[in-house]
């Protein structure tokens, strides 16, 4: 077994394998929380798989799998990796088809890929997973959430570019540090409710928030008044607003009620820097969360299948879910 932490393990892999998976092992070196698991042979490597994770997931995606001709070691392999998988309290694998094919084992095919659970599957007080539609750019995340939401609702819908764009310019109240912003709850609960939604907001914080991301005093003071404006419109139109943290449980009585939860959370505890960021929380069972995550990260090499119906523990989601100085939590509860 190896991980990001053991150099010595990956150099020596990466100059005994074959030229081609020694690329794709240095490139994969580079990711925090990677986990590989290699079978050698007379001091060369035989077979090798390498498993990836977002820290703060209980899913863990089979990066790479390799064997050198006439190895079968698919069953040896996947046992180690479960075994390594499970110690970081992992609860599921995924893979495509053309891995899945050569590791072996059973798996549950999904949307585009194919899962296995190695832990206790959470039972799920509901079962339909919205449709993922990653954010197609860098502050959209919160109108991504909705849209996700939005579709998990009407299976008619489908997200687009269009209505993730059409939501970000009602929803927006950020001026960033070098360009367009995000959202605030309010802007995305008003957004919601215009197409008839039925709307619930958290918002623990008095103050403007996000003024952090902004970088000058007249950026902050027209996302302080662009924020006002829609706590306004939102106390206006009567939408039940709870100025308190919610709790975790609080995030899964609203599931069992027919809702979604779109939830901003600290990035950090996911990919290692700070900044908030929305996610969709739809569904939870057995002490697990849910989500949908709008942001693929290029330099993890990530793929779809690493921010769609992600099980995160109730603890992780926790931790995540507070962001700023002092720290506020913020959720838009949708539903019909």
């Amino acid at each position: 077994m190896f991980t990001t932490e053991h150099a010595a393990a990956w150099a020596e892999l990466i100059a005994a394998a074959p030229a081609e998976i020694g690329d794709r092992l240095a490139a994969l070196r580079k990711i925090a929380g990677v986990t590989g698991v290699a079978h050698c042979g007379e001091g060369r490597p035989e077979a090798i798989v390498v498993g990836q994770r977002r820290p703060a997931a209980a899913m863990m995606r089979i990066a790479l799998f390799w064997t050198a001709a006439n190895i079968s070691a698919g069953a040896r392999l996947l046992e180690a990796l479960e075994k390594e998988a499970l110690a970081q309290d992992v609860l599921c694998l995924r893979a495509d088809e053309d891995t899945v094919r050569h590791i072996g084992g059973q798996w549950e095919r999904r949307d585009g890929f194919l899962q296995r659970w190695i832990g206790i599957e959470p039972v799920r007080r509901r079962s339909q997973v919205p449709p993922s539609w990653p954010q197609t750019a860098g502050f959209t995340c919160g109108p991504s959430a909705l849209a996700m939401a939005m579709a998990g609702l009407d299976p008619a819908l489908l997200p687009d570019r269009a209505l993730e764009v059409e939501l970000w310019r009602e929803a927006t109240t950020i001026i960033g540090p070098s360009g367009p912003g995000g959202c605030d709850p309010y802007g995305l609960a008003l957004a919601a409710h215009r197409r008839g939604l039925r709307v619930e907001i958290f918002m623990s914080s008095a103050e403007p928030i996000f003024l952090d991301r902004a970088s000058s005093e007249e950026r902050r003071g027209l996302m302080s008044f662009v924020q006002a404006g829609f706590r306004r419109e939102a106390e206006a139109a009567s939408l039940p607003i709870e100025a308190r943290a919610f709790a975790v449980e609080e995030i899964g009585q609203a599931l069992d009620r027919g809702f979604s939860a779109l939830v901003l959370i600290d990035h950090a505890p996911m990919m290692g820097d700070t900044c908030p960021h929305w996610v969709l929380v739809h569904g939870h069972g057995d002490g697990v969360y849910f989500v949908n995550d709008p942001w693929i990260e290029p330099d993890r090499l990530e793929q779809p299948m690493d921010v769609v119906d992600l099980p995160v523990r109730a603890a992780e989601l926790d931790r995540m879910a507070w962001y700023g100085n002092p720290a506020y939590r913020a959720a838009v509860l949708i539903g019909r």
